[in-house]
């Protein structure tokens, strides 16, 4: 009875995403540099979803080699101001902390996310998913802290010798910003990020990832 139990709650739990999905999909917004940026609005807070999706010219390890260089992530990410492994659980799991420079009147913003980082060992795709971890470690004076977030890498190896590149992002400021001024820049910040992250993988292709098979 247990199992049947657990198998029906399964199978509802996958029509009622289907569902979701299928009831709030996608809208393609723009496309800047290569970088395609699509939307959906949260029915729970009214601010954008974001997808974003391009391609590159670059080995699997040097993408993953730069996405898990937590010291350097500054480099690319926009307007990061620090990040620091809080924890590491495993050379593919941890919880991370980063602090974002907001620009003047509003404060910095600072989050700790778990994250996991999975291989499919037929398609090489490589997944890295987070969420918040808020409660890991105090607040800081003069900094909010964002306790709705949740983030998924995709890294897909193509047949041409390229990279595709997804991300998607679910959060929630918090403060004092209205809605309608996150919805109006919500991609501006992550698109500058993929740009950035582009700029830096040539200096990645002689890293190495020790639980990657490519």
């Amino acid at each position: 009875m247990k199992c049947l139990t657990t198998f029906l709650w399964l199978i509802t739990s996958l029509i009622s995403s289907h569902l979701t999905a299928q009831n709030n999909p996608w809208k393609f917004r723009h496309d800047h540099n290569g970088v395609q940026v699509y939307t959906r609005k949260d029915s729970t807070t009214g601010i954008l979803e974001l997808k974003l999706r391009t391609e590159v010219k670059a080995s699997l390890r040097a993408v993953v080699a730069l996405a898990t260089d937590i010291p350097n992530l500054k480099t690319w990410a926009y307007r990061l101001k620090e990040s620091y492994l809080v924890k590491e659980v495993s050379p593919t799991e941890g919880y991370l902390y980063m602090r974002t420079d907001f620009p003047l009147p509003f404060s910095d913003r600072d989050m700790i996310v778990h994250y996991v980082m999975r291989q499919d060992p037929h398609t090489k795709q490589v997944t890295s998913t987070s969420k918040s971890a808020f409660q890991m470690i105090p607040e800081k004076d003069g900094v909010i802290r964002i306790k709705t977030l949740e983030t998924k890498w995709t890294y897909t190896p193509l047949a041409n010798g390229m990279i595709r590149l997804e991300y998607q992002l679910k959060s929630d400021p918090a403060g004092n910003i209205p809605k309608w001024l996150i919805n109006l820049a919500a991609d501006d910040g992550p698109v500058k990020s993929i740009v950035g992250l582009k700029q830096q993988l040539a200096k990645y292709e002689n890293a190495t990832v020790s639980f990657l098979k490519e």
